[in-house]
């Protein structure tokens, strides 16, 4: 696996995100680099502006947790990541990366799976602005 930086997140989610931990959130981000990884899980409730845009939210606690970064699988260029939490108590994820196009953003989703490995959810991710594939 070559190395790479990446700084993702979801769009907000105005239905929380049920989590295999029992936890529910309403944006997870993601930043990358070779093998780790830190997840951010945002439980906030936001009000929307006529674009869809968050104008306002509560301001409870983002929880953060480190992962490592596994490789699973790799398909039609894309990549599929386990995103393999150092506490057992952390949601199952998965990431996946699909191949470069003419544009220096990433294109990505994320998996969110119940406590028995299932996909409950599929989330496209965002690049956030600063960072670009290598």
């Amino acid at each position: 696996m070559k190395p790479f930086d990446l700084e993702l997140e979801t769009p907000y989610q105005v239905t929380p995100l049920p989590l295999s931990n029992g936890q529910a959130v309403h944006r997870i981000a993601i930043s990358a680099n070779a093998g780790a990884a830190r997840v951010s899980l945002d439980p906030n409730i936001c009000q929307l502006d006529p674009f869809g845009d968050t104008a306002g939210c509560t301001r409870i606690a983002i929880r953060m947790f480190e992962a490592k970064l596994s490789l699973l699988e790799e398909r039609d260029g894309k990549q599929l990541f386990a995103l393999e939490p150092l506490r057992a108590e952390e949601p199952a994820l998965r990431l996946v990366l699909h191949p470069a196009r003419k544009s220096p953003a990433v294109s990505a989703r994320l998996l969110v799976l119940d406590a028995a490995g299932a996909i409950k959810a599929v989330v496209a991710l965002e690049q956030l602005p600063s960072t670009s594939q290598r």
